[in-house]
């Protein structure tokens, strides 16, 4: 091996100790400083705010949960879970049921577009739309469970009374 081939494999080796160096002090001045360092990439402002908003929403207290939801937190973490149980909504890495579920009932509790809802939620117009759409059809397919068909008796009350007889003359006789 020639000296000038010496030269330059020890002049990689030294940059590579350099890199290896300065990545070491970086880490270590930002677990100092505090910041946090997460695996799989860092945290967006985006998912922040969206992780504080729903903290508000859902795991904060009743009233902000009914004000926000219309809807008290125990139902609504029941309605999550049989969602979830059944395979009726996916779960995704990104988008948890419970945040669906809140999505879906931001839009019609507060008869919001879904322009509205991806500025609260920072989620994108089609993905709302889509939640929007697979929590709609899952709710669809609860209504076994939870709808009771009406009932086609007359309640006795409204039989005697005068009031309404002219309109059920032609169900009394």
């Amino acid at each position: 091996m020639d000296a000038n081939a010496q030269h330059a494999l020890m002049a990689r080796q030294a940059a590579g100790m350099v890199v290896v160096m300065v990545t070491f002090v970086v880490n270590r001045l930002r677990r100092i400083s505090g910041e946090e360092v997460i695996p799989y990439g860092p945290r967006t402002h985006a998912e922040r705010h969206r992780q504080s908003t729903l903290q508000l929403m859902y795991n904060y207290n009743d009233v902000e949960c009914v004000a926000m939801l219309r809807m008290r937190r125990v139902p609504f973490f029941s309605l999550c879970n049989l969602l979830r149980n059944r395979g009726l909504v996916p779960e995704t890495v990104g988008c948890p049921v419970e945040e669906q579920v809140a999505m879906f009932l931001h839009v019609v509790g507060h008869n919001q577009r879904f322009r509205v809802v991806h500025q609260s939620f920072r989620r994108s117009i089609e993905t709302v739309s889509r939640v929007f759409h697979q929590v709609l059809y899952a709710i669809g397919e609860l209504r076994a469970d939870m709808m009771k068909p009406p009932s086609t008796a007359t309640h006795p009350k409204i039989l005697g009374s005068h009031r309404w007889f002219p309109f059920l003359k032609v169900i009394v006789h």
